[in-house]
This record gives C-alpha cells, structure tokens and sequence, in this order.
C-alpha cells in the first residue's frame, strides 16, 4: 500500500505540474492570439485604406484620361484648322507669284485693276487665318 501511496503521490505531483504547466502555455497562447488579432484588426484597416487609395486613384485616372481625350479633340480641331490656314496661305502665294511673273514690275508699281483681285485673295486668306483686327488692318495697309 505504501507505494501505492508513493505512486500515487508522484503522478498527483506530475499532474500538477503538468497543469501548472498547460495553464502557463494557455496564457501564452491566449497572449499570442491577441496579438495576432491586433495585427489582423491593423492589417485589415490598412487593406480598407489602401482599397480606398487605389479607388481614388481610379477615379483619378478616369477624369485624366477624360481630359486627354478632350484636349487631344481640341488639338486636332486646331491643328485641322491651321492646316487648313497654311494651304490657303500657299494657295494665297501661289497666286502672289504668278501675279508677279504675268508683271515682273515691282510690287507696288502694278496694275490696280489685277492688283484688286490680289488684294481680295489675300483678304479672304486674312479672314481664314484667324487674324485679330488689328493684325489685318496692318496687312492690308501694306498690301494697299
């Protein structure tokens, strides 16, 4: 029976130790769980954060490229119409040279009466190069 007693007394003894020991590690684990909670509530608020980044940046994308296309039509609306403007402006030189080769006289020693037509063609090439007022009037004080 005595060492039945001592048996039992020493896993009585192991037993205890081995609970002192569980509830230790429970603690720790219990700690650990925290902390990692912790840093998944951190991790997640850092995810939202970032999603709402990204979706501005989305957003801000879309009103750049809005503004691109927008310019790039403006663009080649202006640049269709300088095109315009610089073939009317050769044609306007075309006429100017051949007006010159008919009277090889200096410029402003020509015939008024093809002089007016000269004066009419560079007008309308004036009108279609988008010149301000006073611009044109300065050019045409100098054609006449």
């Amino acid at each position: 029976f005595g060492e039945y007693k001592e048996w039992c007394d020493e896993a009585s003894h192991n037993a205890m130790f081995a609970i002192e020991d569980a509830t230790k590690q429970k603690a720790k684990l219990e700690a650990k769980i925290s902390e990692l909670s912790s840093d998944i509530e951190v991790a997640v608020s850092r995810i939202e954060k970032l999603a709402a980044s990204t979706a501005s940046a989305d957003e801000d994308l879309k009103n750049a490229t809005l503004i691109r296309e927008k310019e790039a039509g403006e663009f080649a609306a202006s640049e269709k119409e300088l095109e315009e403007t610089v073939d009317t402006l050769t044609r306007a030189v075309g006429i100017l040279e051949k007006e010159m080769a008919k009277n090889p006289a200096a410029f402003a020693q020509m015939d008024t009466s093809s002089f007016t037509g000269v004066v009419q063609a560079i007008s309308s090439v004036l009108d279609a190069a988008s010149f301000s007022t006073n611009d044109r009037s300065k050019l045409q004080a100098l054609l006449q």
